[in-house]
């Protein structure tokens, strides 16, 4: 049985998706939204090069679920930051089941207003993160667990990409919208990776911010601490060379490297040798959430990690506005 799609945002990420999945045979997108004409142009010529029928168009999200929702299963939302939350809230009352873009929300009580509307629904939201949807990521922290390499030591994760000027002047760099810059952008595909795979919730943190003359953090170091005493840190650098990421989990047997998405990891042993396995994420992703869905696994990406995301970067910005006074998460 094929499922119902409606998608609400058309930009590069999302459109890259629309043209995977529209070669795929379980899926059908029924409708798209997006305020730009040119961004729905761009979408329908994707799907018509795929041999796939006219689609439903719409400028306004309200107005595609008000027309559309009743013939939806489900709604994948890819939008600017600051609308997820009403976005999704929408969605779930009315029953949809819901792939959303990272981050989830921007405030604390935003994720606590999805937390009830999802239970309320019986519905499934599932963040659209790579690195919280790979099975890479997830095997890593079984492996943790078990303590397969040894004990966990530390973690050291960084991220960086020629962001600040490839998105001067777009929403991403408006705060109002964005909630945030390079660090809660791409540097949340390393945050959440990062607090996927620790082995005890964060106990404190503290951050320091550099804006480098723009109206959002370019910047990021991050130090902190688990409950349990381990160590950790993160750095993002919006200002650098091609989007990279590398997330080094020290063990006392092992060092095992993975990336922020989940799409390779690198296990090295005492010797050197290094082992390197790698995973497809666009299908993946939409493999996961369609599994979500139908019951057949946990969600591995839910709102209840979106809601520690949620607390870990309000620790990680109000360090920062303290010149990087620990924080307490």
């Amino acid at each position: 049985m094929k499922l119902k799609l409606g998608v609400i945002g058309c930009g590069k990420k999302s459109s890259q998706y629309i043209d995977t999945w529209s070669q795929r045979t379980d899926i059908d997108i029924v409708c798209v939204c997006d305020p730009s004409e040119g961004a729905l142009q761009h979408v329908k010529a994707i799907l018509s090069a795929h041999g796939r029928k006219e689609v439903h168009a719409y400028q306004d999200w309200q107005t595609l679920l008000s027309e559309q929702g009743s013939t939806l299963d489900a709604v994948y939302i890819c939008t600017p930051h600051a609308v997820h939350a009403n976005q999704a809230l929408a969605a779930l009352e009315l029953n949809l089941d819901v792939l959303l873009e990272k981050p989830m929300v921007t405030t604390v009580d935003e994720a606590k207003a999805l937390q009830s509307a999802q239970q309320a629904s019986g519905k499934q939201l599932v963040v659209a993160y790579q690195g919280g949807l790979s099975p890479l990521v997830h095997q890593l922290k079984e492996d943790i667990a078990t303590k397969r390499y040894g004990d966990l030591m530390s973690i050291n994760a960084a991220i960086w990409e020629d962001w600040a000027d490839t998105y001067t002047g777009h929403w991403k760099q408006v705060p109002e919208i964005s909630g945030g810059g390079f660090m809660f952008d791409t540097g949340a595909h390393m945050m959440n990776t990062t607090s996927m795979l620790c082995s005890q919730p964060f106990a404190s943190v503290s951050a320091k911010m550099n804006n480098h003359n723009f109206p959002v953090d370019i910047v990021t170091t991050v130090i902190g601490e688990l409950a349990d005493g381990m160590l950790f840190s993160m750095h993002a650098c919006g200002k650098s060379i091609r989007c990279t990421s590398r997330i080094e989990c020290f063990f006392t047997d092992y060092v095992v490297r993975v990336c922020a998405w989940g799409r390779w990891i690198e296990i090295e042993d005492r010797d050197g040798n290094i082992e390197r396995k790698e995973q497809e994420s666009a299908n993946n992703l939409m493999n996961v959430f369609l599994q979500t869905k139908d019951g057949n696994i946990q969600n591995p990406s839910d709102i209840e990690q979106g809601l520690h995301m949620a607390k870990l970067w309000d620790a990680i910005k109000l360090s920062a506005s303290k010149s990087g006074a620990p924080v307490a998460c």
